[in-house]
Parts: structure tokens; sequence; C-alpha cells
């Protein structure tokens, strides 16, 4: 590049030193641009070289590494005779053969529909509308009960209780819940289907009873099943006096589970006062938070641990205290569920507005044998069968499974059809036209020429520039070796022509194109589609054989085309089917080059105008001296 300083030349000696330097440094520049120019087609190589590589790896990783196990053709496929009854996927280890199935069942999950709801004096029902503002007479303090597959909890309503806030804690429990304002009702769901997963809502005193009445989810125990099973599990401990009660094995083990169930809130709640304490500068909040930690330490027993990093963990467990608490509220419980259950036998047909749907699972007998799952899908044997609908009582299905062969064949087929793409890729680029000629363009260059003469010039260049590469030659012939061993199979030795899969011979194959593997019978293929289809036969008359040639041909491949890609210190990056590093540090070589070659030629560049300065410089002293001396001449 030009110096960027001013120059002013040739004023006094009226000559164009700015074309004679010009014409000066073509020589200079002509090495700089040889140079750009070498550069770019080291980028070109790199590009090539990776548009081949991604393709080889593609190779590789979809089938070659795939296909070299025995598991990637253990294809098999499955058909129901009534696809209504139950849907069929097969796996791996599913069994070929004919077996029959049945539905008895089909997975439902736990779903409540409320009463219709509305307020006092008819005023609008919102989700932060209270419990006592609903019809109902709800007042007081209420307890209600909640029971999922995996939790329990207990949830408090008072007269300030809102809808929003029970939903909430239905919520927290592990069920869905919803008011619907337009409908006026409250929905409430398991999350999953099955009876493991189903819920019920019971009472735990009369003003409990009230509060579901009023929010219009109290259910009949005549078709809610579980919450009656609740209430009766409950009464079950009943004995002749508390003590007795107490001591039941049944009901120290609800005991047990309660208090766990208390201890985590308030474990929780243990936490963030800690925190806070931590926190507090103020001494009247430092004794605030402390008394309530002691009042929480009434009924929990915290134990405090610091690991590694120096973190706090705290666990806790229930004391006498919270124990004592748990006992009273059950043996309520119990009292207040025999007391439902009398009532609900005195008057069995009551009418609450709600229902409630069960939670079941569902069960389908397999060749006589029956299996039950919370959901109507079933993973039995290699076969994943999801039940759609319940058989009648003389109705018998069939599912018939059988080996792929279409599947296998399809495998092949792609296979083949992206080896030929790669091999037909290397031998073009191996045997592309001499670039000899073909240089990159300079911008200049490029100026001179139309867009489309441009583009043909670079397209040129960018085929050729991998014209009778080492590498490309290297692993063509790697691949062309492994794709034409033999193996043994049962004593006796195959090739892939053994399968009606061969090359189209030199004189018949496109340019390019001689090294391809076409199959006889291929209906895609205009090469070989009118040949007997010996691939799909062998598949279907003996595929052990194929899968074992196949297994066998493409682990040899993957072990060739692992050698050529491994990781070689300062050359090439493991994955890579070239000398990408050494590449890349060629490219990289050419900018110090290229950097150094022109400050030299500005360097140069800089010299010449300092000798042309001085020449105009000495030509202006000459001509002053001349014209003193023609003055004083004059003169005389």
């Amino acid at each position: 590049m030009a110096s960027s300083q001013m120059r002013l030349t040739g004023l006094v000696s009226g000559m164009d030193t700015d074309s004679m330097i010009e014409q000066l440094m073509k020589a200079k520049k002509v090495r700089v641009t040889t140079e750009k120019k070498s550069q770019m087609k080291v980028k070109y190589k790199q590009d090539a070289w990776e548009e081949l590589n991604t393709k080889l790896k593609n190779l590789q990783s979809k089938f070659v590494s795939t296909m070299r196990y025995t598991s990637a053709y253990s294809k098999k496929t499955a058909t129901v005779s009534d696809s209504t009854a139950a849907s069929v996927l097969t796996g791996e280890n599913s069994v070929n053969g004919v077996q029959t199935m049945t539905v008895k069942q089909l997975a439902k999950t736990g779903y409540l529909t409320g009463a219709k709801i509305s307020g006092k004096d008819d005023k609008e029902v919102t989700a932060l509308t209270k419990v006592s503002e609903l019809n109902g007479g709800f007042s007081g303090k209420g307890k209600i009960h909640l029971e999922t597959g995996l939790k329990a909890v207990d949830v408090e309503i008072n007269e300030e209780t809102t809808i929003s806030k029970v939903l909430t804690e239905l919520k927290n429990a592990g069920v869905n819940a919803n008011f619907d304002a337009k409908q006026g009702r409250i929905f409430i769901s398991s999350v999953e289907s099955g009876s493991i997963n189903d819920f019920s809502i019971t009472a735990q005193n009369e003003n409990g009873k009230e509060a579901l009445k009023s929010l219009g989810i109290l259910t009949n125990l005549a078709t809610d099943v579980k919450a009656r099973a609740e209430y009766e599990q409950m009464a079950s401990y009943l004995k002749a006096d508390k003590e007795a009660t107490v001591a039941d094995p049944g009901f120290a083990k609800e005991v047990e589970a309660e208090i766990k169930n208390r201890v985590e809130p308030r474990l929780t709640k243990y936490k963030q006062l800690q925190e806070k304490l931590e926190a507090a500068k103020d001494d009247d909040e430092k004794k605030k938070i402390t008394d309530e930690i002691t009042e929480l330490e009434k009924y929990i027993k915290v134990t405090t641990t610091t690991d590694e990093k120096g973190n706090k963990k705290y666990t806790a467990d229930g004391t006498d205290l919270l124990k004592q608490e748990v006992t009273d509220d059950l043996y309520e419980r119990a009292e207040y569920a025999k007391k439902v259950l009398d009532d609900y036998r005195d008057n069995p047909s009551q009418i609450t507005g709600a229902t409630k749907v069960m939670g079941q699972d569902a069960i389908i007998t397999l060749n006589d044998a029956e299996f039950t799952n919370n959901t109507n899908s079933f993973d039995i044997n290699g076969l994943t069968i999801t039940a759609l609908r319940v058989t009648k009582p003389d109705e018998t299905i069939t599912i018939t499974t059988k080996q792929d062969t279409d599947g296998i064949y399809k495998m092949v087929k792609d296979f083949l059809k992206e080896y030929n793409a790669v091999i037909n890729e290397l031998d073009k680029v191996y045997n592309a036209k001499s670039i000899r000629e073909y240089d990159p363009l300079t911008s200049e260059e490029k100026a001179e020429l139309s867009d489309k003469e441009v583009e043909d010039w670079d397209k040129k260049i960018k085929e050729g520039i991998l014209r009778r590469d080492s590498s490309v030659d290297a692993i063509a012939n790697a691949l062309k070796f492994a794709m034409r061993e033999s193996f043994t199979i049962n004593d006796k030795k195959y090739y892939l022509k053994d399968f009606g899969i061969e090359t189209l011979g030199y004189f018949n194959a496109t340019e390019n194109e001689k090294n391809a593997f076409h199959i006889d019978g291929d209906p895609d293929d205009k090469d070989t589609s009118g040949k007997p289809d010996k691939l799909k036969g062998m598949i279907a008359a003996d595929p052990d054989t194929v899968i074992s040639f196949f297994t066998q041909l493409t682990q040899g491949l993957y072990k060739k085309m692992s050698d050529l890609s491994k990781s070689v210190e300062g050359f090439r990056s493991y994955g890579s089917f070239y000398d990408d590093k050494k590449v890349s540090k060629e490219y990289k070589g050419y900018d110090s080059k290229i950097k150094e070659l022109e400050k030299k030629m500005n360097a140069y560049e800089d010299s010449l105008y300092k000798k042309f300065a001085k020449m105009e410089t000495a030509m202006s002293k000459m001509q002053n001296n001349s014209s003193a001396v023609m003055s004083l001449l004059g003169g005389q």
C-alpha cells in the first residue's frame, strides 16, 4: 500500500513522478499479488475439504457407525387385526409370531366436577370471593383433607379464605384445580391417569363439610368410592377408647406419616427465619424473629450441619408436642369419619351436586395373561401396545409381528446412496481438469470482466483445487478396498455382488461414477431396475446372512474411516479426514508473509518519493541560482 502522507511532486521538473514511481513499483506489487493469490488458493482448498469432510463424517455417523452393530438390523413390524381396539409399535426385542389380546378396561383420570355455586344476596362469584360469602352457610374454621397417590395434605379454611386460596392449596398438594366463573363451578382432576393417581377430598370436621358444600365439591359417598374408603379407613382405627385407638398399629402409622407432613412446612419456615435473623440489624426485629423460632422449636427438633463448602444444612424431627397435636387431630378425624359414615348409611342417596369420576387403571390380556397399567400404554416383551377401546366379551384381536424386510432393504439402499455420493465426489475432485492457468482474480482483474465471467472463473478454480490431491486419493482407495472385501459366513465366502450389488463396469458407468454401487431390481435405479431383486429376496429368505455380511462390511469400513480421521499432532484434528491444522497454519502463514512484503513495498515507495523530492529540491536551487546570475548579467 502507498504511504498516506501528502506529496507534491514534479512542480519544478515538470515530470509525472507518480506515474514513474508506479511503473517502478510494479515488480514489488506483483510479488504481493502473487502471495495473496496463493493464499486465496489455500482458502479455496480449505473450503473444499471442509465440504468433503462433512460428507465423509455424515456417511460414517449416519450409516457406517450404526450398521456395524446387529441391533441396527433388528427391525420388526407389527400389525393389529383391529386398529380401532389397539395400536402396536415394535422394539428391538420383539418376537416374531401371532399373539391374541383383549382390552378389559381403559385407564381413566380422576375428575371432580363441582356443583354450581352462588354468592349470598346474588353477588357475583369470582376467584377472590371468600368461602363465607358463598351460599351454604359456612362460618368458623373448617378442615378438609386431600389424599393423592403420592401425597396427603390438610387444608384449613376460615371465613377469610378465598376460592383462589383453596385452589392454590389443592394445586400444591398435587392435583389440577380451576374455578370457571362463567359456569360457576370448580373443576379438580388428577395430574395423571390410573387408580394410584386418583384423589379424594374429605372433611375432617363439620365445618370442613360445610366448606366443601359451599364450594360445591362435597361428593356423594355412594359414587365417590375413594372418599368413602378414606373415611372407612380412618373409622376402622377407632377402638373402645382413645388409648386403645392410639395403640392401634394402623393408627400409629397414620400418626407417623402425618408428623412428616407437618415437619416439612415448619422446617421451611425455620430456614426462612434463620436467614432473616442473620440479615436483621434492629434489636426489636431480632427479638421478634427469635420468638418465632422458639415457637417453632416447640414442634420440631432441628439439627444443623455444614457441608464442605460451608453451607448450612437443616434436618428436623417432630417433638412430643407435635406428636400429641397430630394424635389429637387424627383421633378427632377418626371420630368424625365414623359420624360421616353413619350419616351416609342413614341417607345413602344424598344429593350434593358434585360428581366424581374415579381414576382407574387399564387392563388388557395378552396370550391369556393379564396386565395392568395406570396409562393405556403397555411395554411388553419388545412391543408397545396402546389400548384404544374395550373389546366385546366374545371379541379377540390378534397382533402379528414379523421381520421388517422393507426396513432392512431401505437401510442398505440408503447407505449405498450415501456411499455413492461420497465416492463419486472423491473421484470427481481428484480427476478434475487442471487449473494451472487459473489464479484467483484481484479486484482490478474482476472489474475488467462481467459478473458471469468472474463466477465461471472462480467455479473452475474451486472445482479443480483438489485435483490429484494425495489425501483424496488415499481416502478413495481405502473406501473402495473396504467395499470390495469378502466375508466368510457358514463356510461360504460372500461379496457384495452375491447380494445383487455391483458397479456398472468401466464402460457402462458415466464419468466419475465408475465406483458407485447399484442394487439389482431397485425400482429407483434406471440402470438396474429391470433385473431380479436378489437383495430383497435374500433378506426375506436368509436375513441372518445379510445381517452378518453388512455388519462385517461396515465394521471394516468404520475402522478404515476412523484411522483416516484420527488426530495427528500438528497436522490433523480428531474427526478430520484432511490435515486441517496444517492447512490452517499455511493460510495464516501467508498473512505474515504478505504483511512483511507490503511493509517493504511501502518503504521502497517512500524511498523513491524521497529521491525524487531531493531531485526537485536540487533543480529548484539550480533554477534559483540561474535566475540570480541572469539577473546580475542583465543588470550590467
